[in-house]
């Protein structure tokens, strides 16, 4: 990787790192994983990158409530990586990557117990494992370092289970996304909004779907004065 030329390309822009799509750590069964995330966090160090985005598995890992036993197995691998990552002055964001609910991922912070690992709250994740994403919302915005913002078509409309709903212009599907920024503000977050899209409905044009996204935020954010 051209550190150099990504960096002189950002510009003023703040950088962040993802790794791990799409099973990441495979609810900590993956060998090398940790390794892998540490060749990441050192390209994130010299980046200048304050975070690193990481998952601990994917929707095809998720039959339902996950066991304690593999919380735990995620934890201890977590534990090492945020380790490493703390040693080189970065924080990580574990993302709700359609396999864990909102209650599962704090259950998983809590046994990391390291406050160098946050959040990365996706919106159409949320949902995808049954979460309302307002409440998902509460429960993890004090724990969010990072926001994947979706609006999504409704799950019943989904044809592929693991590639999950398709995107479509916020306020125009089944994410209430003004109301979901409005929670994670009155809960004091401060940490960038990321336009992410997922599937694309059939002919739609994924450039200008981005440019739509972020033409609304910039509205929503003057709105906010």
């Amino acid at each position: 990787m051209d550190v150099e030329a990504l960096r002189s390309a950002a510009g003023p822009l703040e950088l962040v790192l993802a790794w791990g799509h799409p099973h990441g750590l495979e609810l900590g069964g993956r060998d090398g994983a940790v390794a892998e995330l540490v060749e990441w966090l050192d390209v994130g160090r010299r980046l200048g990158c304050p975070l690193v985005r990481c998952v601990a598995a994917s929707p095809r890992f998720r039959e339902g409530p996950v066991p304690r036993e593999r919380l735990e197995a995620t934890a201890a691998v977590l534990a090492a990586a945020s380790a490493e990552a703390r040693g080189r002055g970065l924080r990580l964001a574990i993302e709700n990557h359609g396999d864990l609910s909102a209650a599962e991922l704090v259950e998983l912070l809590d046994l990391v117990g390291d406050e160098t690992l946050g959040v990365c709250f996706d919106t159409a994740n949320a949902l995808r494992v049954g979460d309302e994403p307002r409440a998902a919302a509460r429960q993890l915005a004090a724990r969010t370092q990072l926001v994947h913002l979706k609006d999504v078509e409704p799950l019943a409309l989904v044809d592929d289970p693991v590639a999950g709903p398709r995107s479509v212009p916020y306020g125009e599907g089944v994410i209430p996304v003004a109301e979901v920024l409005r929670v994670m503000e009155d809960a004091g977050y401060g940490g960038l909004v990321c336009v992410e899209l997922g599937q694309l409905v059939c002919g739609a044009d994924e450039l200008e779907l981005v440019e739509a996204s972020v033409a609304w935020l910039r509205r929503y954010a003057s709105s906010k004065g």
